[in-house]
């Protein structure tokens, strides 16, 4: 697999948007890798994107979050742009599932679960102000 254009995506802040978010990736992915990993893949953008259109954003907003998939020779590169609430998953403590599970919580689960199969990085761009959420997956 070598190195491709970037493909960018653009959508509403609008949990109904998440069926062609999956779609769109399935699609990018095709067939260069196995079912399990393009499922492990859908999963980690579907909760990634939910979170953005969840949390990010306190009541319906007409800007749009865009996405960014890039196939490298190694890894698979997504990049999740939005102006929402600024949030930084890699200073959030990741609780073991066995703690989720016990506290209750509303929340952590996809968190945790993204971070256990993709590399995460996160960025407060500056001009204009947005969260940078990438999502790198290594063959």
């Amino acid at each position: 697999m070598d190195s491709s254009p970037e493909k960018i995506l653009y959508y509403s802040v609008d949990l109904d948007e998440l069926s062609k978010i999956r779609g769109e990736v399935r699609e990018f992915l095709g067939e260069d890798c196995s079912d399990i990993v393009k499922g492990r893949i859908v999963f980690c953008l579907d909760e990634a994107m939910t979170n953005v259109i969840e949390h990010g954003f306190s009541e319906p907003n007409s800007s749009k979050i865009e996405l960014r998939m890039k196939k490298n020779k190694g890894s698979w590169k997504f990049s999740i742009l939005d102006q929402g609430v600024p949030f930084d998953p890699t200073k959030e403590k990741s609780e073991t599932w066995k703690e989720l599970y016990e506290s209750g919580a509303d929340g952590g689960f996809g968190l945790r679960s993204i971070k256990k199969i993709m590399i995460v990085r996160y960025q407060r761009l500056k001009n204009p102000p947005r969260n940078k959420l990438t999502l790198i997956h290594t063959r």
